[in-house]
């Protein structure tokens, strides 16, 4: 239901954080899984198998990593999964009564806190990993970017109508993950909704494409820590303050998906808003669950 599970298909997942993020936050948070359990207990080897299509991580690489992801989790485990329950409990409620514009707005900025918190928490372990990184490496990752970039080069020459079909057929997978079936009737109003969606290919294909250089250009200059660390702090916690063209492009998207998710709410009925419930529900308790089995939590200021 948020809009973490349904952003663009093309913007980049080429840096270190976004890797995390991908499997911690919106892997974890909110993304239909059938087993959150077994996602969230084998998301170290997740991520740094994604990590490692980028750099090709030599074996002293990838066993530090796994020590510092096993810190990152620890803590996400301890503190971050009991906020994500009392989250989904706290939205449960507010749906069952009747999803407002200003209580959707408010889960979506706790969305949001979540995923700057998991990225100020992963920067040490980046910034260790990135001290590291060869030359031979940086090429590495140079190329995997250039045969990234021709997947998703592919996305800009489909039509209008090629894209629009593909996201409604996307945009149907999800809704029925979360509300059960749908029926006939329902298929027009939600392909009304799924048609609205600005199409912002182009500008985020362009934007990926620079990211990816200028954190290539970086790792070339072989930075130190401090440097790294505000490359990654600016990049990926402040840029939508200071990025006049992103921010826009990113509230553009937040107000469609705000929109949306209202205009679903009219479009379904008691049976599949139960169901939407009830699965919440579930997740909350496995995350609850999930937290119990934490260890005390780790210090991650002190990974240097």
């Amino acid at each position: 239901m948020f809009k973490p599970i349904l952003i663009s298909p093309i913007r980049s997942k080429s840096i270190l954080i976004r890797s995390a993020l991908k499997w911690l936050l919106l892997t974890v948070l909110l993304n239909g899984c059938s087993s959150t359990s077994l996602v969230y207990n084998n998301s170290n080897w997740l991520i740094r198998g994604e990590i490692d299509d980028y750099f090709s991580l030599t074996s002293l690489q990838q066993q530090q990593l796994k020590t510092h992801i096993d810190g990152i989790i620890q803590w996400h485990r301890k503190q971050e999964l009991i906020e994500y329950a009392d989250l989904l409990n706290q939205f449960s409620l507010q749906y069952a009564d009747g999803l407002t514009s200003k209580e959707l707005n408010i889960v979506v900025d706790q969305v949001s806190s979540a995923r700057i918190r998991l990225v100020e928490a992963s920067i040490p372990t980046a910034r260790q990993l990135l001290l590291t990184i060869s030359i031979r490496q940086i090429d590495y990752y140079d190329q995997t970017l250039i045969e990234k970039k021709v997947e998703q080069a592919n996305k800009l020459d489909m039509s209008d109508e090629e894209y629009a079909d593909e996201n409604f057929s996307r945009f149907i997978d999800i809704i029925e993950q979360w509300f059960g079936d749908l029926n006939e009737s329902q298929m027009a109003p939600l392909r009304l909704i799924s048609d609205a969606r600005p199409d912002n290919r182009q500008y985020w294909f362009e934007r990926s494409k620079l990211k990816g250089q200028e954190f290539s250009d970086l790792l070339r200059t072989r930075p130190n820590k401090e440097e790294i660390e505000q490359y990654l702090h600016d990049r990926f916690v402040e840029l939508k303050k200071t990025d006049v063209q992103e921010h826009d492009n990113s509230l553009q998207v937040r107000l469609y998906w705000l929109n949306a998710l209202l205009d679903i709410d009219q479009v379904i009925d008691t049976k599949q808003r139960e169901y939407f419930i009830n699965r919440m529900t579930d997740y909350s308790s496995e995350f609850l669950e999930l937290s119990k089995k934490s260890s005390k939590p780790v210090k991650l200021s002190n990974q240097k």
